[in-house]
């Protein structure tokens, strides 16, 4: 892990110290989730802002990141939301649309802000027209592999649906000869129904899977190419028995725990993983790739998409203080700031042009990856129900798949037909 500097909390202590005046605007900033080193990278951040703007006074109260949807309409719905808040860049479909985000776009500067950034990842934040926060970690899903399982069995890492199947067999084993299976080579996230399907779409999308049609009114996710991608897991579990058997219960802890202690050699994961397993087994190495592409469409593994995911700092369109919140935001996402996802392990891929080019970001082994496929990465939809869809139709239907309950072509149609009635308003 590359080395924490202090130096940000001792200079807002400094300046703490010498007190705030009660005439100070009070902006009250929701964080949702975050690794320990993002959380106290951030909470840094705040101090020296407050430390260096007296007439405003940050209050930082960290929130559940699987609890963004239900905590932020309680809050919205009694008029006590705050003025700032992480979330899901998609979120600027249902909260954006819905007038709960301010379109940041009306801000005088918005342009010159805007031209901090990817092009392709600040469009993630927004939604027909307007731009409703400002991206904050850029977020690939990749396969991880477990480099000394790897090593051990003189297995690369998989690029095709038949390597990766067939590295997850062989990397399934018997170790101790007592007849019970102690390694596996494939762990899924069951236990959380969204990150479940986060894990799933890496494998849709770099199959060509489109979620829905351009026009956002018809599911397309039950597309012969999703049941393929679907089969590969459920063979995987019910032939291979080389996909943990209690995956459906198991949260990212578990997968860390696994994958750490040797048990499993791949997940599919993203940027924050490296300091998850860092923690957990100091000096562990793993292989960060890209999600395997079907066979047929080798040819085309450095362009297909795998899912992309943002977060990002929207602000309160209730907000009684638009202009100071927007100083705020600028100081937690300026190019500066965004160093801070290159020079430290806390989560997340840089979004800033100036800090993905810049010399440190080149010192880092597996941020080409992350970058490349961020440049080709897709976003969930930007329909307003697509979080519901993803979260709590698709998730439980491909779950029933995988261990057995029903086929892939019946999980897939009876997902499809449960979207299609939210996409047509019933």
């Amino acid at each position: 892990m590359r080395r924490w500097l202090p130096v940000l909390s001792l200079i807002a202590l400094l300046g703490l110290s010498c007190g705030k005046k009660d005439t100070a605007i009070e902006i009250q900033f929701w964080n949702f989730g975050g690794t320990p080193n993002y959380l106290s990278w951030v909470r840094a951040r705040i101090d020296t802002f407050n430390a260096t703007h007296p007439g405003i006074r940050v209050v930082v109260t960290d929130k559940s990141w699987n609890m963004i949807r239900e905590i932020l309409y309680a809050g919205f719905s009694a008029g006590s939301g705050p003025d700032l808040m992480t979330v899901h860049a998609n979120y600027s479909a249902e909260f954006g649309g819905a007038g709960f985000f301010h379109p940041i776009n009306t801000f005088p500067d918005f342009e010159q802000v805007k031209a901090w950034y990817v092009p392709k990842l600040i469009e993630s934040c927004s939604f027909q027209g307007n731009y409703y926060g400002l991206p904050s970690a850029g977020i690939a899903f990749v396969l991880v592999c477990n480099k000394d399982l790897f090593d051990r069995a003189g297995i690369t890492p998989p690029r095709t649906w038949s390597e990766f199947r067939e590295a997850a067999r062989r990397l399934t084993k018997d170790l101790d000869g007592d007849g019970r299976i102690d390694q596996y080579g494939l762990v899924l996230l069951g236990g959380d129904k969204g990150g479940f399907s986060y894990r799933l779409a890496p494998f849709f999308f770099k199959s060509g899977v489109r979620m829905m049609s351009d026009d956002l009114k018809t599911i397309t996710f039950n597309s012969p190419r999703a049941v393929s991608a679907l089969r590969l897991f459920a063979d995987m579990y019910q032939v291979d028995r080389s996909i943990t058997p209690g995956f459906l219960a198991y949260q990212l802890s578990e997968i860390n725990d696994l994958f750490s202690g040797n048990r499993v050699a791949m997940s599919i994961e993203g940027p924050w993983f490296k300091d998850m397993v860092n923690r957990k087994s100091p000096g562990k190495q793993f292989y960060t790739v890209p999600v395997p592409v079907p066979d047929d469409l080798i040819d085309q593994a450095e362009e297909l998409p795998t899912l992309q995911d943002m977060v990002m700092y929207p602000i309160s369109a209730k907000s009684k203080h638009l202009a100071e919140t927007w100083e705020v935001l600028k100081y937690l996402r300026s190019p500066e700031a965004d160093m801070a996802w290159i020079r430290y392990d806390i989560g997340g891929i840089a979004t800033t042009i100036q800090a993905l080019e810049s010399p440190e970001a080149k010192a880092i082994a597996d941020l080409p990856v992350y970058v490349s496929e961020l440049r080709h990465a897709t976003p969930w939809p930007p329909h307003p129900g697509i979080i519901p869809i993803v979260n709590n139709i698709l998730a439980p239907h491909c779950q029933q798949a995988i261990v057995g309950e029903v086929t892939p072509e019946e999980a897939l149609a009876a997902a499809a037909a449960e979207a299609q009635q939210i996409l047509d308003g019933k």
